[in-house]
């Protein structure tokens, strides 16, 4: 059997692209022909199929189980079934973001609020299983999968991989034998294996599954595991002993209490432990946590980690994310930062930050002062380019705008989407916003622009995105614009650079309302030129030019082919130069708001309705030239980033108030 695009499995499985493999197996995307929908397709390999037949029932147990449970934080199983009688596979809902490993092993740690937040939505799905009979035996941050699209959370999470699952009571594993469960048999990963895993016990039950979850929360807290070592044995032993250092000591602003509630959790003794998962949520939450995000050493000031992906699609993740191998991150660290080594020689990877010097008030309600404190670094890009407006561009009847800018007429507008159809949970409600008169760029700001400025920080050619690895660094770092692109768009700069070059201008970034307002106008149409669908005339997205390109280059380092989102030629395999498709140009005459680069907004990644939260991350708006979708064009759209992220396809314009 040749798995390949376009072939065809089960007479209704049609393969679109391999999204990951490992030892076992691999995963592609797949049409579901009878559905008219996308899927995962999950298969054994056939050579593991024949040396080891069990793994059929592995499989046919993950399916039965995960399609037993059917809660909104567990992968959805739709299908099971095998090919040609010989090769099992497995068809699940398609996920697009990344996983918790992902995460933790670029970012160090999470806040404690996203932290509460995980543990909330995996104790649910765990609860949910242990109430069916099932215990999943093999929680670990590599099987906490994160979506792009966080449906109101901080952070929405998934549980996969039920394939170790056991069943409890009298009902036996479906599809297995003894020989799956039988004593002695060790299953899991050892950091995240409870102590009675390791030793082959027969009385595993739900409480092991509690105690990975209570490794990953310490994991996630200090970014180091409790439990370290060398090797499988090692790591063992150092989980049969029981000793670790406490979380406080490592990170010390936590709350003391939080040692307490992780000495339960990793109790050696089961009986010790939580006994329920609900009961050990409830624990969590009712921690104290106000303290925990305002993390402030001596000198040492370190954000708490929060991140997602950037223009992360699953394409990006079958092109450099594996679904088994643990990479080992890079560390970039900001100039005078300190590291902090815990014992094994885990780091934290927060890199220190410094202070924009301006900080300009923004309209509407002010946001509070972060307790992630982000007093992170300066210098980011500038507007005022030489280019004329276009013709739909007007003076402000203020006595003229800035050079480089136009007016946005104040408005009461429906922001938003109906919450109906396909509509992400984060556009809704639809509601209405009044946003008074501001000046906007016309253009994202150029890369000769932000070079102009003699007190911003120069950043690396380096991308950084969550979630990608350090070999995915290396190929998208190739697209940070700097020489030869003057009068591109600047990229691969963070939130707190472009921030910082705005004040330096006596400018700041819009809100994500101004810049919807700015894209739909009052009207609110669907994209910035209204409502036909997105083409080479009218943007820069990712065209028959750049999937030419990208398919070229990503095949060079053996990896699958890149998709288009339309059949022309836009002329731009990557960014193109800013305000080179006035037929995509807003209402008031702003360009390039859909395409080229994604823009950084001042504002937090916070539900609709609820001014501030305790999340992070920054609202990205507009797309960029890679993007293969055109629902992530459409003026409406939000997409969450860590501030410090520097993605390859993110850049930025300058607002100021009239």
């Amino acid at each position: 059997m040749e798995l390949r695009p376009d072939a065809v499995l089960a007479s209704k499985l049609r393969l679109l692209r391999p999204l990951g493999q490992g030892g076992m197996g691999v995963v592609w995307a797949a049409r579901h022909l009878a559905l008219g929908t996308d899927v995962a397709v999950k298969l054994i390999r056939p050579e593991r199929v024949a040396a080891d037949p069990a793994l059929v029932a592995r499989f046919e147990r993950e399916a039965r189980a995960t399609a037993r449970i059917a809660h909104p934080h567990v992968v959805q199983v739709m299908d099971f079934g095998a090919v040609d009688e010989a090769v099992p596979y497995l068809v699940m809902e398609l996920l697009r973001g990344f996983t918790l490993a992902e995460l933790l092993e670029r970012g160090g740690r999470l806040s404690f609020a996203t932290v509460k937040s995980l543990v909330q939505q995996v104790g649910s799905a765990l609860a949910s299983a242990h109430a069916h009979g099932i215990v999943h035996r093999d929680i670990k941050p590599h099987n906490l999968f994160i979506l792009e699209e966080s449906k109101g959370y901080p952070l929405f999470v998934k549980v996969l991989d039920f394939g170790v699952a056991k069943m409890l009571g009298d009902e036996p594993a479906a599809g297995g034998t003894l020989a799956l469960t039988e004593t002695g048999m060790v299953i899991g990963s050892a950091p995240y294996m409870s102590p009675e895993q390791l030793e082959g016990s027969k009385d595993v039950d739900l409480r092991s599954d509690l105690w990975s979850l209570g490794v990953i929360v310490y994991e996630a807290l200090t970014g180091a595991q409790p439990f370290q070592g060398s090797s499988f044995v090692s790591v063992g032993a150092a989980v049969l002993k029981g000793k670790y250092r406490p979380a406080t000591e490592l990170r010390p602003i936590l709350p003391r209490s939080i040692d307490d509630w992780l000495a339960r959790a990793l109790c050696l003794d089961p009986g010790g432990r939580f006994q329920s998962a609900a009961e050990m949520v409830a624990a969590l939450l009712d921690q104290d946590s106000s303290l925990a995000e305002i993390d402030v050493g001596a000198v040492d000031l370190r954000p708490a980690a929060f991140a997602t992906t950037v223009a992360m699609k699953a394409t990006i993740d079958a092109a450099m994310v594996t679904d088994e191998a643990e990479v080992p991150a890079s560390v970039a660290v900001a100039p005078g930062a300190q590291l902090a080594i815990a014992d094994g020689g885990t780091v934290s990877h927060a890199p220190l930050a410094k202070k924009p010097a301006v900080q300009p008030a923004l309209p509407g309600p002010a946001r509070r002062v972060r307790g992630a404190l982000m007093i992170a670094a300066a210098a980011s890009v500038a507007v005022a380019i030489g280019l004329g407006l276009s013709a739909r561009a007007r003076p402000s009847a203020r006595g003229g705008s800035p050079p480089g800018m136009v007016v946005i007429e104040g408005a009461t507008f429906p922001m938003g989407s109906p919450a109906e159809g396909e509509t992400p949970s984060d556009e809704t409600p639809r509601h209405a916003v009044t946003v008074p008169s501001f000046w906007l760029d016309v253009t994202e700001v150029t890369v000769k622009a932000y070079l102009a400025c003699a007190s911003c920080e120069r950043p690396p050619l380096v991308a950084e995105s969550e979630g990608v690895t350090p070999n995915g660094r290396s190929f998208w770092s190739q697209f940070c614009n700097r020489d030869g692109a003057a009068d591109h768009p600047i990229n691969c700069v963070d939130w707190n650079q472009a921030r910082a070059y705005c004040a330096s201008l006596g400018k700041r970034l819009p809100t994500e309302e101004e810049w919807e307002l700015a894209a739909r106008g009052k009207d609110a149409q669907t994209f910035p030129w209204g409502a036909a669908p997105p083409s080479g005339a009218r943007l820069n997205a990712c065209g028959i030019e750049c999937s030419r390109m990208l398919t070229e280059r990503l095949e060079a380092v053996g990896k699958p082919p890149w998709p288009r989102m339309y059949d022309e030629d836009d002329s731009a395999p990557a960014t193109a130069p800013v305000g080179h498709y006035p037929a995509g140009a807003s209402p008031a005459g702003v360009m390039d708001l859909a395409g080229n680069v994604w823009e950084w907004t001042e504002s937090h990644y916070c539900p609709y309705g609820k001014a501030d939260c305790d999340d992070s991350r920054r609202v990205l708006r507009g797309g960029g030239w890679d993007t293969v979708e055109s629902q992530y064009l459409r003026a409406a759209h939000r997409l969450p980033s860590a501030p410090l992220a520097r993605g390859w396809s993110i850049g930025f314009r300058c607002a100021r108030g009239l």
